[in-house]
């Protein structure tokens, strides 16, 4: 067992996702992250998520790093958002503010997957029996004894794990930030649809040669909308990328309006997909 690899091991881009989300963040949401990020019973959690969907189901990365990228992605989309005058749902309803926003998205998405570790199927509920206890110590040790927070804030904790995979409906800006952001976690290697991991890929394997296709996924302020999500590509294989995995999400997102989504193709003009 001492020759036997370190599955639990901070990869080199673990460290550098945890460097970019605690520089671009500050007061109680930087507080949250610096000790969600060093939290040893979540990131075993990550990791043994990802031996199940890696290694015993043949998935693509469900772990570490698509937790830190995702929440990264829905914590600037959430911002570009709020700079372009569109209410959280937590301010809309006046039962919470934007900072509550901001930790409702930062727990749900970092934690949205540790179900995996349970299995596939219903990974999403697995995901609230398993955290639902460090939800409840994390909402405690940020906010102590605001009990009516507490309740808004797990409810809508929950509704973002829940939500993710677009099998429950969603009505929150907080939770359809959290369903688009899963869906940009889409570059080389990192597509969201599971294949099963062999050496060539087959004739027609479309999910395969797609995946390899986005070289980067860029969110920025949008033309004529607060959010512009640009996905660049080698070539137009990449299309099936957007269409059937962010675009399904996309969809059933209540941010689908305040979105301009378009593709890059190397050597063609930008295809819209929403503008």
């Amino acid at each position: 067992m001492s020759n036997a690899p370190d599955w639990k091991a901070a990869t080199p881009k673990e460290r550098q996702m945890n460097k970019a989300l605690l520089e671009r963040t500050d007061g109680i949401v930087h507080k949250l992250l610096e000790r969600l990020l060093a939290d040893r019973e979540v990131n075993l959690y990550h990791s043994y998520a990802n031996v199940v969907s890696v290694r015993r189901l043949g998935y693509n990365d469900h772990g570490p790093v698509h937790a830190r990228i995702t929440t990264y992605n829905a914590l600037k989309i959430l911002r570009l958002l709020h700079d372009g005058g569109v209410e959280t749902s937590l301010e809309r309803e006046e039962v919470g503010t934007f900072e509550d926003s901001q930790i409702a998205v930062v727990l749900g998405c970092f934690l949205h997957d540790t179900g995996m570790g349970v299995a596939r199927d219903r990974h999403e509920w697995h995901a609230i029996n398993l955290i639902d206890p460090i939800i409840r110590e994390y909402l405690q040790w940020l906010l102590p004894g605001a009990i009516d927070r507490h309740v808004v804030l797990r409810s809508m904790i929950h509704e973002v794990i829940v939500g993710h995979m677009a099998h429950v409906r969603i009505h929150s800006i907080e939770a359809g930030v959290v369903l688009v952001a899963d869906g940009t976690d889409m570059t080389k290697g990192r597509s969201l649809i599971p294949f099963n991991l062999q050496s060539e890929p087959e004739v027609g394997d479309m999910h395969r040669y797609s995946a390899n296709t986005i070289s980067k996924v860029e969110i920025t302020k949008g033309s004529h909308k607060p959010v512009r999500i640009s996905i660049n590509m080698d070539n137009t294989t990449g299309l099936f990328q957007i269409e059937e995995v962010l675009m399904s999400k996309v969809k059933a997102s209540p941010v689908m309006k305040h979105l301009e989504i378009e593709a890059l193709i190397e050597g063609q003009a930008p295809r819209m997909y929403l503008k």
